[in-house]
């Protein structure tokens, strides 16, 4: 395993950014994605960064307290710290929309760019992935 220079990818609403980049380097040349990376970053956004909830014709709603998300989108940077046993542990910079609870004040990512946020964790892992865009 080999650390390599870290991309930046944006997937529609989210942009992340790994510093370096874990991956497998055979004697040939050939260079593939270290196992477990994106999946433990996944594991970690997972607890690192609250997601609201999807309330059926009533939109989003809060993971905490479970009242309606009405204030507005902000962008804001989160740093997410991942830990895997085969890999040291490094950091994914996330720059994504955000909206707090008023009720509770939680600041959580909109149900909207979910899947925008679980593209960019797939993508910036994968060593043939172009240095911007995805």
């Amino acid at each position: 395993m080999q650390w390599r220079p870290g991309t930046e990818v944006v997937v529609g609403t989210v942009a992340g950014v790994l510093d370096r980049r874990p991956v497998l380097v055979c004697p040939s040349g050939h260079v593939r994605a270290a196992p477990g990376g994106a999946a433990a970053a996944g594991s970690a956004v997972d607890v690192q960064l609250p997601q609201a909830r999807r309330r059926w014709r009533r939109g989003d709603a809060c993971v905490t307290c479970k009242a309606g998300l009405d204030l507005p989108v902000r962008r804001t940077r989160r740093s997410i710290t991942v830990m895997a046993a085969a890999l040291a542990v490094h950091t994914l910079h996330l720059d994504v929309p955000m909206t707090r609870c008023g009720d509770c004040g939680t600041d959580q990512l909109p149900t909207r760019s979910a899947a925008d946020l679980r593209e960019v964790v797939a993508a910036v892992y994968r060593p043939d992935e172009p240095a911007e865009g995805a």
